[in-house]
Order: C-alpha cells, then sequence, then structure tokens
C-alpha cells in the first residue's frame, strides 16, 4: 500500500506549527496595524471574511481539551474564505506530544457529522465568523482578526466580541528570536 493510504483521510497539507496569541481592546486596531507595520511586516493579502463551523461531541469534548490544555488534543472545523459556498476547507488541527500539526482538504458541502477515530462522532456545534488582516516578515506571518460574532448551533444565541486577536505563526523548522515574535513588548496595555 502506499504511504498516502496509511497517513488518513486528509490529505494535503501537515505541517508543524508554532503559534501564538495575543488579546488587545479594540480601540488599539490601528496602533496595532502601525505597529506591525513598523517592525517590518507587510500586508500579505487582502482583508477576508472567515466563516468556520467547528465540530465536537455531545458534550463538548473537543473544546473542553483545548480549555483544560490536555494533549493529545483536535479541533475539526469546515473553514471558508468570502465565498461561503462553493470554498470549503474540512481542518484538523492536532496538538500532541510532537507539537502542533495542521491536516486540511478541500470539500463540497459541510456534513452533518463527521468521524473522528479519538473522539467518535462530532456535531457541528459554532459557527464563528470574523474579519481577519494577514501580514508577514517572511520569517512569521501575523493574522489580525476583529469583529468576531459567535452563533451557537444548537441555541441559536449569538455573542459579539471587540476585542482584537493577534496571532503569530510559524513552522518550527524556523528558528526565531523569541523577542521577534513577543507582542507584549508593543506597549498596547492589552
Amino acid at each position: 500500500p502506499s504511504q498516502k493510504k496509511k497517513i488518513s483521510r486528509f490529505m494535503q497539507i501537515k505541517s508543524k506549527r508554532v503559534e501564538n496569541k495575543y488579546i488587545f481592546k479594540p480601540n488599539y486596531k490601528y496602533k496595532v496595524i502601525n505597529e506591525i507595520l513598523n517592525r517590518g511586516y507587510i500586508e500579505i493579502f487582502q482583508e477576508r471574511v472567515i466563516k468556520s463551523v467547528y465540530f465536537d461531541t455531545k458534550n463538548l469534548k473537543c473544546y473542553s481539551d483545548s480549555v483544560e490544555g490536555n494533549i493529545p488534543r483536535k479541533k475539526i472545523r469546515v473553514r471558508s474564505y468570502d465565498d461561503f459556498i462553493s470554498d470549503l476547507t474540512l481542518e484538523e488541527k492536532e496538538v500532541n506530544t510532537s507539537g502542533r500539526f495542521k491536516k486540511a482538504k478541500k470539500i463540497s458541502s459541510v456534513p452533518y457529522k463527521i468521524i473522528d477515530n479519538g473522539y467518535g462522532i462530532l456535531y457541528p456545534v459554532i459557527e464563528i465568523i470574523y474579519k481577519r488582516k494577514y501580514f508577514s516578515n517572511k520569517l512569521i506571518r501575523l493574522t489580525l482578526d476583529y469583529e468576531v460574532e459567535y452563533k451557537s448551533l444548537n441555541s441559536g444565541i449569538v455573542a459579539k466580541s471587540d476585542s482584537l486577536i493577534l496571532e503569530s505563526k510559524l513552522s518550527d523548522n524556523i528558528l526565531y528570536n523569541e523577542e521577534i515574535n513577543n507582542f507584549k513588548i508593543f506597549g498596547l496595555n492589552n
């Protein structure tokens, strides 16, 4: 049998990642963007609207594993960028003792349920929509998310967040100085 058949039902991307998140107050949006640009980052994509549907067990085991920091754990979602009908990607983000990994494949529609080897049957539980800006300095990629809206797919309850979420992302084969990646030194009372 080929190596591809042994890997899993996911095909495309499987990469180890290092990620850090920083939360800022909404009134710091332009200060954060200016600080990013002043540090030599450039905007690499147009701003996009992202829609994600997260899957979980009926007792929210994926979510509680994430909040508690349990290892191993997974997040499974369907994500789309601007086009919520034809451009769908099924993503699996896994954290285990070897690091953080992301796998993705294109799909044609949001499934009613997903069967996962570790968690069992997963159902769509929450939809999250937000705007994202993208930056890079060739070593580190930054995303800035804002105008976040959460919708429970069980109850229909909608909640909004004003916070800015800055995330740094890099593959683990890049050695970097932690100070470059530490956005707390922005001095923006986050």
